[in-house]
């Protein structure tokens, strides 16, 4: 396979075989997607193992990469089936996988040592120390946390590892592996791929019992757009630019994949229609985020979570059976409007009048009329287009013919008394293939023209012919049909040429046995505040963690400390000694044994892990492994202030929060409390409303060998901290 590996990579996700197929030709350089298992977006439509195969073929022809999500954690009882399913990815010759869980790496690196492996985005990185570790465990390519700041970003790209980074879509409220809000709603976990999209539901946030703001999308974050910034990106040294959208549309992946190709190729062109084209396919409205350090205020939408398409006009006549509208821009039969009332409605305009002519199209300053019944309060109303017909026919069209041609050098050998022969090159690859002896004189000459026009007949396949020479010595005489079947093997043996990964050599990883102090069964606490804390000393708790403001460790996900004996939440806070926390998502003895060769001197495995779930972890019993046995968990941590935002404040640090109690409520009158984390950038931990207490469970948890057991006390008071400390004590 041909790949030009010194420029900048456009990725495109793919949800389906079609949607990859319109990302190729609409000029993708790689291509993200998911098999039906172990991919973090579970509901997309995903592709079979036989269309995994047809992929693979497709995208190599045309010269275009391709990596697999196997970005979900793994449970211990589905390595024997991730083992089988990563067989079949390396055989078929996928070009990467992408992984989140460290007992995938740790097996890829280990059973497959040539098997190129990208760094999800859900394993939170976002320096050079969390760069360095990953590099030194055999990954090739890191996707940042979306948190990262592209002035960060300009001190990462030169660590000898590439560095992905996303420029378009969706973007997460919560820190990337560290949202827990799906998964406790509803079982649905968002690092199994399933998340229910909690952050664009509404919400009502109370200050000290006090309706703040009532029954609005209090999390739900804009659309990031970075297409008027592709320079600076590139300036960076980022090696990938990656475009969210794996559920998203044809039309959405066409569009946006051209729009940033265009955009890449064509520097200095206008971009005004492209981003009003990709504004109609799917937008939030759009930010450049925490790349560009966009001011908190900006960041997210209060008002909607929906598509909010583009502005194209105002009603101005509400009658029983039509709607006037006054165009500010084009209007299409089959497009999808919106009327933006208090009861908004959306329809496909099926027939529209335009001065009682019926029409397919009207324009700017035209008055539509539109046969339908709408509430007489729209009168006024904003009207928007959410889906072009356009667009659609644009792409019908696009898709009709290649686009995405390989180039190819020809060159054709016809000489009396010997083999005719034809060799293909496409500048790396070479094939050269040999037909019978040409025995015949030829009774008339036939000018070199005649046999290019047989040789340039590639209309079924990604090539094009860009250079032909033909040594012909007029002499022989050859068939058609002898050409057209020299052409049609040379292509076939090409294309199999094509079709094959070239695997970077790559010693097998092995990890080291990191010897460590067994500890007594023994509780460890975190605790949010100094009553919390004079508790823990009155109960003679040797081991504290705290996330104030104090003598303590920090605890913050964005923490770039490393210390020996803090608690860490990922690879970026990595030093001798640490205790890595919950939130580090470990559910298999494979990650645990990668936290070990790493000197984690203490291992809590995964808020996510059930009773049923521990007892199938084989894990070395000479490791201090913990679990969380009470309070409540951290459902999301994030670098937005949603509290500074409701408060229309400008920036975070406006320390609104100061003295006061918040707490956000969902559909069903659920509170989660939220602690805004001023001391650390004014982030924000929403904490969960459901408590864990498994006081009763510590017995059988200490059969499992479980020597670690956590408190986390979030809005305890000191003698409920107190008792609930001695309540466990009694059962350790």
């Amino acid at each position: 396979m041909n790949n030009n590996k010194n420029k900048v990579e456009l990725l495109a996700p793919a949800g389906s075989m079609d949607i990859l197929k319109v990302a190729i030709e609409a000029g993708a350089d790689a291509i993200y997607l998911s098999g039906k298992s172990f991919g973090a977006r579970a509901f997309a439509t995903n592709f079979t193992n036989d269309e995994l195969i047809e992929a693979v073929k497709y995208a190599h022809l045309r010269d275009v990469r391709l990596y697999v999500t196997v970005n979900t954690i793994i449970y211990e009882e589905e390595f024997f089936q991730l083992e089988k399913y990563l067989d079949f990815l390396y055989n078929i010759d996928v070009d990467a996988i992408i992984v989140q869980d460290l007992g995938v790496l740790n097996l890829v690196r280990t059973k497959y040592p040539d098997f190129e492996v990208h760094a999800s985005t859900q394993m939170n990185i976002f320096n050079e120390h969390g760069l360095s570790i990953l590099k030194d465990l055999g990954v090739k390519r890191v996707v940042l946390a979306r948190e990262v700041s592209l002035d960060k970003i300009r001190k990462l790209t030169n660590q000898g590892i590439e560095i992905e980074i996303f420029v378009h879509g969706a973007l997460c409220f919560c820190a990337s592996g560290n949202c827990l809000m799906s998964y406790s709603i509803g079982k649905r976990s968002g690092n199994r791929g399933e998340c229910a999209q909690p952050c664009r539901k509404n919400y009502t946030l109370l200050e000290n019992l006090q309706i703040l703001a009532s029954n609005m999308p209090l999390l739900s974050m804009k659309d990031l757009s970075t297409i008027n910034h592709l320079d600076d990106l590139i300036t960076a040294g980022i090696n990938s630019l990656k475009i969210e959208g794996r559920m998203k549309s044809a039309e959405y992946v066409y569009t946006v994949v051209k729009s940033y190709r265009k955009a890449l190729d064509n520097k200095g062109l206008s971009l005004e229609k492209d981003i009003k084209k990709m504004k109609t396919i799917f937008n939030r409205t759009f930010t450049s985020g925490y790349l560009l350090n966009v001011n908190n205020f900006d960041l997210t939408t209060n008002n909607y979570a929906n598509h909010q398409g583009i502005e194209i006009g105002k009603v101005i006549k509400v009658a029983p059976r039509a709607i006037e509208i006054k165009l500010c821009d084009d209007l299409l039969v089959q497009d999808a409007i919106r009327i933006e009332s208090k009861n908004s409605v959306g329809f496909n305009v099926q027939t529209m009048f335009v001065n009682g002519i019926k029409v397919k199209k009207a324009t700017c300053n035209d008055i539509v009329k539109i046969p339908i019944t709408i509430d007489s309060k729209s009168l006024n109303a904003v009207v928007k287009k959410t889906k072009s017909s356009e667009i659609t026919n644009e792409l019908n069209e696009y898709m009709k013919s290649f686009h995405k041609k390989i180039p190819l050098e020809a060159k054709l050998k016809i000489k009396y008394q010997e083999n005719l022969s034809l060799r293909l090159s496409d500048g790396i690859n070479e094939v050269n293939v040999i037909g019978d002896k040409l025995k015949n004189l030829i009774t008339f000459s036939k000018d070199n023209l005649f046999y290019q026009e047989i040789l340039t007949k590639f209309k079924d396949t990604p090539y094009n012919l860009d250079k032909i020479i033909i040594e012909n010595d007029n002499l022989a005489f050859v068939s058609v049909k002898e050409i057209n079947d020299l052409r049609r093997r040379a292509i076939e043996e090409l294309s199999l040429v094509r079709q094959k990964v070239t695997r970077e050599k790559s010693t097998p990883l092995k990890l080291n046995k990191h010897n460590i102090s067994k500890v007594n069964p023994s509780i460890e606490v975190v605790v949010h505040n100094k009553e919390q804390y004079q508790a823990s000393l009155d109960a003679k708790i040797t081991t504290i963690y705290t996330d104030y403001q104090s003598d303590l460790m920090n605890l913050s996900r964005f923490s770039e400390k490393k210390i020996d004996n803090m608690m860490i939440h990922n690879l970026s806070q990595v030093a001798n000694n640490n205790t890595s926390s919950p939130y580090f998502n470990i559910i298999n003895s494979k990650a645990i044994d990668v936290l070990n060769h790493l000197g984690i001197n203490k291992i809590y495995l995964s808020y996510e892990l059930s009773y049923d779930d521990l007892k199938k972890i084989d894990f070395d019993k000479d490791l201090n492994i913990g679990y969380p046995v009470y309070g409540k968990m951290d459902v999301m941590i994030t670098k937005h202030c949603l509290i500074s935002k409701v408060h229309h404040n400008k920036t975070k640090q406006c320390f609104s929060c100061l003295n006061n109690n918040y707490q956000l409520l969902d559909e069903y009158n659920n509170k989660f409390t939220v602690f805004p984390e001023i001391e650390v950038g004014c982030n924000n931990r929403i904490i969960d409303y459901k408590l864990r207490n498994l006081n009763k469970d510590i017995k059988e948890l200490k059969n499992l060998g479980i020597n670690l057991f956590l408190l986390t006390f979030t809005t305890e008071s000191y003698n409920d901290t107190l008792n609930i400390i001695n309540q466990f004590k009694k059962e350790i």
